[in-house]
């Protein structure tokens, strides 16, 4: 595995832009004081403003029963109202889908996930702060870089649920603790960041992905893919990945990538098994085409099954309790020392799980292709790179291949031209075979003796108008026999004057 290509990530690789964050208290605006989760008469119907009272309030006491107004409490006086932040309805909507789909994050993911052409996070954060004063979001926790981590209150599921597709799996509710002793998973928080990294590249968009996905497979423990990313029509249509944080042994990874291939040779719903089985015996695509996989999710565009990418990140119990007050130098061998091990990590992974990813010789000797249909594609990088260079660079490693790789150039199977070559020449010789069984079938034979027509006795046929109908054989020997008829009238007839003249002859001499 050749890793010479990329450098080890920096201590500070990420988003800088996000990482400075307002410590004051957000910019009042002209209706500030009025009360949170209000909102003006001209913003447009938001999802978290209140509905405001169309009737009298009554207080439990006898209501009036003349008068101008009917109610014992009067209305309260119409006020113009605006957000605490002044933060926009596409992207509060935009916050509540994330959290609705991811539970967790923090401003810079949210940021990736629904404005990822802004160039900083302030929208973001405005929204939150508007959403937090509206309850429908709140506040877990502080981690440890000062980042606030966001989730969503009861009344903002709801509101996330009416916003997304029927049908849309959220994520679970969380459930509100006391300050510090709020726990949170850093895995969850990897997998949105790994997420916003995919939709800042232009790898899917923020509701093309879904979490914790199940995959079910029969008298084995059901396989649940962190993230999904699911876009039809694109470069990258589908994408399991699975995000890993140093606290699974090598052979849980390969555990798994032996379960992906698995469920990915599961027959479709009601395949007979003897069709199911004659399928499997197939070359190329058609092999896939009695299995389950197809039924799911959408054409990958490539040869083989859908794709699995491994994305790693240093664990936890790998920093030091006083990482905060390690100078730049000891950061930058720190992050050094990390990159090796999660290099040294995919090299295992990719060494143990072999005869999964690996796409056999297809044709022997003659042909050296590979058959990567029945291949599963995985690649890998890690979460520093993604955050320095991006998902849409160079950063990632294909299992048995050398160096980096775009993800699309990655996942393309350029030692599979030769074999497509070859299906495509089998695929011409089986149609013209077709034509030609259809074109004997078409063929007509002669009248007299059944023969089947030559091309020529077709041709000229087809060119004429009051064909007699017979092959060329018979017309041989209809101008044979005519000829020898002919040839006998000719000679009986040379007979018949031959002695028509000696007759003549012979009476002359006797008188």
């Amino acid at each position: 595995m050749s890793t010479t290509s990329l450098a080890a990530p920096g201590p500070d690789d990420g988003d800088q832009a996000a990482d400075h964050h307002q410590t004051g208290q957000a910019k009042a605006s002209p209706g500030r004081g009025k009360g949170p989760g209000t909102a003006s008469a001209g913003t447009s119907a938001g999802t978290s403003v209140p509905a405001a009272a169309d009737r009298p309030v009554s207080a439990g006491q006898q209501p009036r029963t003349r008068g101008r107004s009917r109610g014992d409490n009067p209305l309260p006086a119409a006020a113009e109202v605006r957000w605490k932040a002044d933060s926009t309805e596409p992207v509060r909507r935009g916050v509540l889908v994330s959290l609705g789909l991811f539970q967790r994050a923090t401003a810079r993911e949210l940021w990736h996930l629904v404005l990822p052409g802004q160039r900083n996070d302030k929208a973001t954060r405005d929204a939150l702060v508007d959403l937090a004063a509206a309850g429908r979001v709140r506040e877990e926790l502080r981690l440890p870089d000062n980042r606030k981590l966001w989730t969503l209150t009861a009344a903002g599921r709801r509101e996330a649920a009416r916003l997304l597709p029927a049908g849309t799996k959220l994520s679970k509710l969380r459930t509100e603790r006391d300050g510090r002793a709020t726990a949170y998973s850093e895995h969850a928080l990897d997998v949105v960041a790994t997420a916003s990294l995919l939709a800042r590249a232009g790898l899917g968009h923020l509701e093309a992905f879904t979490t914790e996905v199940e995959h079910p497979i029969p008298h084995r423990r059901s396989l649940f893919t962190d993230l999904v990313l699911r876009d039809p029509g694109s470069d990258v249509p589908v994408l399991l990945v699975e995000v890993d944080r140093e606290n699974e042994g090598v052979g849980t990874l390969v555990e798994k990538l032996t379960s992906y291939r698995t469920w990915c040779e599961l027959p479709a719903k009601g395949t007979a098994k003897p069709a199911f089985e004659a399928s499997l015996r197939r070359r190329g695509a058609r092999t896939h085409g009695l299995r389950l996989w197809p039924t799911v999710y959408p054409p990958t565009g490539r040869e083989g099954l859908p794709p699995v990418a491994l994305v790693l990140e240093a664990g936890r119990k790998r920093d030091r309790p006083d990482a905060k007050r390690l100078t730049p130098q000891q950061k930058a061998e720190k992050a050094k020392r990390d990159h090796e091990r999660l290099l040294n990590r995919m090299t295992e992974v990719e060494t143990a799980s072999e005869d999964i990813w690996h796409a056999p010789a297809y044709g022997g000797d003659a042909v050296h292709a590979r058959d990567h249909h029945r291949a599963l594609p995985v690649v890998a990088t890690t979460l520093p790179l993604l955050r320095r260079h991006g998902a849409d660079a160079a950063v990632w490693y294909r299992f048995g291949r050398d160096g980096w790789h775009t993800l699309t150039d990655a996942l393309d199977n350029p030692d599979g031209d030769e074999l497509l070559a070859v299906e495509r020449a089998e695929a011409d010789r089986a149609r013209r075979a077709r034509e030609a069984a259809e074109r004997e079938r078409r063929r007509p034979a002669c009248r007299r003796c059944s023969a089947s027509f030559s091309d020529e006795r077709w041709e000229e046929k087809e060119r004429g108008w009051n064909d007699d109908g017979l092959c060329a054989g018979c017309r041989q020997a209809d101008a044979d026999r005519k000829a020898r008829e002919a040839a006998e009238r000719e000679r009986a007839a040379a007979e018949a004057a031959a002695a028509e003249a000696k007759r003549t002859s012979s009476w002359w001499r006797r008188s």
